[in-house]
């Protein structure tokens, strides 16, 4: 099908690129506005807020540390393209409405039927014996296999693009330069390098000749898909704990949340940086 399109005059990869960055800007404001619909304002201010913060914080700190880039995006929130943190919060926000209702069925979507028990999300009975630990890590544990799943497809095809370009292994392999990375994938000169900052001079011992992450599965780092699991599994756990506390105020469950993401960050950052498999 490439190569009847190519031969055509059309270039597929031009067009996957530029389809890529809008269509994920809309899914995020899609999870929005159902957020803002059927859990109002208070808590889809503090989740997205949470889940963008702390993706945005964590990339940052991959890009500025030297570890990969995202060149050629359009929209940037310092050295992350804005529809990364976007599409991260978007994609975890159905993963575990889709977990809810995976477990829960009908009474997951109905709010006034939370069960005999205490509920989570507000919405839901408890598993297992009633236990709320035990529900957390499983429903975390689900929403972590599901987006590894996700992962497992979507990071193949955007390497494979250079739309995100992990530091090389090894020599020539997956290196920005000349010849290596192909024209379609930049708008601009936006992130082609990493920046010269105090971050990248401060991890630079840890990417000896400027090589890393050994270890790949489909081109991509392991630990990239190790990150991706645990990332996931710590945020949703903290998010479904907070919400689980239906006697907290709203501006009490923002503030544990936002505070438990501002401590997640530097840990899940060294997770994704630090590690030489």
């Amino acid at each position: 099908m490439f190569d009847l399109l190519t031969s055509a005059g059309f270039d597929p990869a031009r067009a996957i690129k530029a389809g890529f960055e809008p269509s994920l800007v809309l899914l995020f404001i899609a999870c929005l506005i159902h957020s803002l619909r059927n859990h109002g304002r208070a808590r889809t201010l503090r989740e997205f807020v949470a889940g963008f913060g702390l993706t945005l914080l964590a990339e940052s700190t991959g890009v500025l540390s030297g570890a990969y880039v995202y060149p050629g995006f359009v929209f940037y929130v310092g050295a992350t393209p804005f529809v990364n943190p976007a599409s991260w919060v978007a994609l975890v926000y159905v993963i575990m409405e889709v977990s809810n209702r995976l477990v829960w069925g009908q009474k997951a979507l109905d709010p006034k039927q939370p069960g005999k028990s205490l509920p989570v999300d507000g919405t839901s009975p408890l598993l297992l014996r009633g236990s709320l630990v035990t529900t957390l890590l499983v429903l975390a544990l689900i929403d972590a296999s599901l987006a590894l799943c996700i992962d497992l497809v979507l990071d193949p095809l955007a390497t494979i693009y250079n739309w995100w370009v992990w530091v090389p292994a090894v020599a020539g392999e997956h290196t920005i330069g000349p010849g290596v990375v192909t024209a379609y994938n930049f708008s601009g000169d936006a992130w082609l390098t990493t920046p010269d900052n105090p971050l990248a001079r401060l991890w630079a011992p840890a990417f000896a000749e400027g090589y890393r992450y050994p270890t790949r599965v489909f081109g991509i780092p392991l630990i990239n898909f190790i990150a991706w699991l645990v990332f996931v599994f710590v945020y949703a756990f903290q998010f479904r704990w907070v919400e689980s506390h239906t006697v907290w105020s709203e501006r009490k469950k923002t503030v544990v949340l936002w505070s438990l993401m501002l401590l997640d960050w530097p840990v899940l950052a060294f997770l994704l940086i630090t590690p030489n498999l």
